[in-house]
């Protein structure tokens, strides 16, 4: 049975939700707002401790998110922001039975999840994840799926180690090998970040290793990106190569390594394309003139090699 159709109408219903009133979101699950909103709002930023809580997906089973930095989530079952709708809606319509993924910086597991719910008994999903304590709330999240596999290691241009910054669990998806490129953030004037030492692998490497030669990878790494696709070249050149998504910055947010991640792939001949509302994909040849028309201070991308 495809159950596509109905991942597409949950989703719809999510994205209703997420872009309405309060009283939307209060209506569509009453108890998980009025207690996610109490802690995010209130509890929070008295405790400063994040607290572990089940949440509801909408594509199917539940997943543990940390408060508050996974409230969209633990409201409404989904990545709410409408770049990731756009990318949710994407995946359902083209990831398929059989297929692999790669999901590099995968936080708690969400696109991770919804890719093995695509790809079924037959796929197979690697998810990267450097951070400590959220790879350990990802490793909870992927247990009973047998089709992901985690693995904790930095994606980079080359093997090693590489010391990452750990933020609190509020911004920890903004955690990074470049805290630099947030020194102008309001949210960083009083936040410290950890820094850890991690093993850095090539994802091409990585992918030959596990023998999970992927035809999806996602790419969202808070400032690594250039390093991340030098790490794939060999992967950009393989013929099952067929999309990489990765969540481009505007020019003003520091998008230097956005930037020469665009043109390694435009040397391999990958060519970039716009997420349209209902999952398809539109040419889009200037990505910065695309977010700037639409007043946009990032969104996700899709590459995928000339035909």
């Amino acid at each position: 049975m495809d159950r596509r159709p109905f991942f597409l109408q949950a989703l719809a219903a999510v994205e209703k939700a997420a872009r309405g009133s309060h009283r939307h979101r209060l209506a569509f699950a009453p108890a998980r707002y009025l207690w996610g909103m109490f802690y995010s709002k209130f509890l929070y930023p008295l405790n400063h401790r994040s607290l572990r809580r089940k949440a509801p997906l909408f594509f199917g089973g539940d997943m543990e998110v940390l408060l508050p930095a996974g409230l969209d989530i633990y409201l409404l079952g989904a990545k709410t922001h409408d770049s990731e709708i756009r990318l949710a809606r994407f995946l359902i319509r083209h990831l398929g039975e059989g297929m692999t993924m790669l999901d590099v910086g995968a936080h708690f597991g969400f696109f991770s999840r919804l890719g093995a719910q695509l790809v079924g008994q037959a796929g197979r999903v690697l998810a990267v994840e450097a951070a400590g304590n959220t790879f350990q709330a990802l490793q909870r999240n992927i247990a009973g799926h047998p089709a992901i596999e985690a693995i904790r290691v930095a994606a980079s241009d080359a093997e090693g180690t590489a010391v990452f910054y750990e933020f609190p669990a509020l911004f920890s998806e903004y955690n990074t090998m470049d805290k630099g490129q947030f020194e102008d953030a309001a949210w960083n004037r009083n936040v410290e970040p950890q820094a850890i030492k991690v093993p850095a692998r090539r994802m091409d490497h990585l992918m030959v290793e596990k023998g999970c030669p992927a035809q999806f990878i996602k790419v969202d790494v808070e400032g690594a990106e250039a390093q991340v696709v030098a790490g794939l070249e060999q992967w950009l050149a393989t013929p099952h190569a067929r999309w990489l998504a990765m969540e481009y910055l505007a020019e003003e947010r520091h998008n230097d390594s956005h930037r020469r991640a665009v043109l390694l792939m435009a040397q391999h001949g990958w060519r970039p394309f716009s997420i349209q509302a209902d999952g398809s994909l539109l040419a889009c040849p200037d990505i910065e003139a695309y977010l700037k028309e639409r007043t946009l201070d990032s969104d996700n991308i899709i590459f995928q090699p000339e035909q």
